[in-house]
């Protein structure tokens, strides 16, 4: 069992799925890949395309008890990974000890591994099964998640939801949402020998940067969570201007703010316009408008004590022997989880192997025990819930 989810992991890490919207060649042959296991294992294989040459596939385990419509257990889990560009062999697994490197094998490849491996063994060993387990491989997660949100859309449903992401197999209950958007100033190009002539777009942005910062950060630092660190905003990028001789008539910059999940994204926006309001009236000079956000992501803030969360504890306890902790926590990353608690409403529990931290590093591993006590979790789990043994 445990070499198994090993080799899987190292076949699933050598096909190159980095999204193609940042630059990799999209996650079409991975998607095939789970295709074929699946129907290898005698389970139900759909595609669904969502972007061109971009499909969902779930691998479905019907139920086979008369008392079983409408219950399911679902596992979200993403077939993209981030670029590798300038990353030797970042495609080519190696293995030292109980690490495996290479991009994917943290974030999520070791989840994949996992749940496939687990619902494989729970094909083969329980054939009395009270609700069905899908498994729902979902494209563009890295990006701006349009597979899980087009899932979603076209009426994706479950009784209860995991998602497979790096929580050294700690049960996530809570996370961040984000809401990411773009603040432009606007000037008047003049030629630098008069200045005077124009009107600086990057000046007013280090006015609007330091008026955002000195409202915004005191005001985030007293926002809080029992799970979850405070809100923050970060000005990511920035970019102004057309050439060094040319004062800029244009200035951009992007905001990421991550939201705590009882904050509304709406009343976040609101409360950026409000002080860019302040700032145009106290600096007549400045001029900026924000642009409608490209994220609009609700947190997760699920309840500690559901059967969803019973169970994934129980689960870490008898395959772990408490050697982890299984408290319900918060994490300040996001997840699927804001689509399918958020918009479907579906109780969601966050957990995988492997640390976050080592998540999109040039030298991304996982702890292939974490790895392995993931799949017997993950089993439990299915198992658990198609015996009927949730309250």
């Amino acid at each position: 069992m445990t070499d198994q989810t090993v080799d899987l992991l190292a076949r699933l890490v050598s096909i190159d799925s980095a999204n193609s919207s940042m630059g990799g060649p999209g996650e079409a042959d991975l998607a095939a890949e789970i295709a074929s296991f699946g129907h290898s294992h005698g389970l139900v294989v759909a595609t669904d395309e969502v972007l061109p040459d971009r499909s969902n596939v779930s691998l479905t385990l019907p139920g086979t008890t008369g008392t079983h419509a409408g219950r399911r257990l679902l596992f979200d889990l993403h077939l993209d990974t981030v670029p590798h560009i300038g990353i030797p062999n970042a495609t080519v697994p190696r293995i030292d000890g109980d690490r495996m490197w290479g991009r994917g094998t943290c974030d999520t490849k070791g989840a994949l591994a996992a749940a496939l491996v687990a619902v494989g063994r729970l094909a083969r060993e329980v054939a009395e099964r009270d609700g069905e387990v899908m498994l729902l491989f979902t494209v563009d997660e890295e990006y701006l998640k349009r597979g899980v949100a087009h899932a979603v859309a076209g009426g994706l449903n479950a009784t209860a939801a995991i998602v497979g992401e790096p929580t050294s197999l700690r049960p996530i209950v809570a996370h961040k949402g984000a809401v990411r958007f773009r603040i432009v100033t606007h000037g008047r190009a003049a030629h630098t020998s008069k200045p005077e002539n124009g009107d600086n777009a990057i000046h007013q942005m280090v006015e609007v940067i330091d008026w955002l910062r000195e409202r915004g950060e005191p005001a985030l630092s007293m926002r809080g969570h029992p799970r979850l660190t405070p809100p923050t905003f970060t000005i990511g990028t920035i970019s102004g201007g057309v050439g060094v001789n040319i004062v800029p008539d244009r200035c951009v910059i992007d905001i990421d703010r991550r939201t705590l999940p009882t904050e509304d994204p709406a009343a976040v926006l609101a409360e950026i316009d409000g002080w860019l309001a302040d700032l145009m009236r106290a600096r007549p000079g400045v001029k900026a408008t924000r642009e409608d956000p490209y994220i609009s992501e609700r947190g997760l803030d699920g309840p500690v004590d559901g059967s969803l969360v019973v169970a994934v504890q129980s689960a870490v306890a008898k395959v772990t022997g408490g050697s982890v902790d299984a408290t319900p926590d918060g994490v300040p990353y996001g997840t699927d989880a804001t689509h399918l608690w958020g918009l479907a409403g579906i109780p969601t529990v966050v957990i995988g192997p492997g640390d976050i931290a080592q998540a999109h590093t040039i030298d991304e591993w996982v702890d292939l025990n974490d790895v392995r006590q993931c799949t017997e979790v993950y089993y439990e789990v299915m198992r658990s819930f198609v015996q009927g043994e949730w309250s």
